[in-house]
């Protein structure tokens, strides 16, 4: 099950609201979508749903990194693509660093 649409309950991990982080970074306009990466290895895992393409990294119950999976359109230049997210996610993800990883072009 993957993530579409608003959901009952907010999905905070690590004191981050994951559909935030999500949309914010299916917003970008150098985003085609989010990506799994390898064998889904990127996800945070819910109850009954995951979110794709997003993973909290967390130490003591709190987030400290992001590691987030995109697929980009063909023909956007990557190193723009990781800045555009970057800079999306950091109002909803304040302080908390992100690696993007650009794992598909489409």
């Amino acid at each position: 099950m993957s993530a579409a649409g608003p959901h009952p309950a907010p999905a905070v991990i690590g004191g981050l609201d994951v559909d935030r982080v999500a949309a914010a970074v299916q917003a970008c306009p150098l985003v085609a979508g989010l990506h799994p990466g390898l064998h889904g290895s990127v996800a945070t895992l819910l109850p009954g749903r995951r979110v794709p393409g997003i993973r909290v990294v967390e130490s003591d119950g709190r987030a400290v990194g992001l590691e987030i999976a995109v697929a980009a359109p063909y023909g956007a230049v990557l190193a723009r693509v990781g800045e555009q997210v970057r800079a999306a996610v950091a109002p909803v993800a304040p302080g908390v660093p992100a690696e993007v990883t650009v794992a598909d072009v489409v």
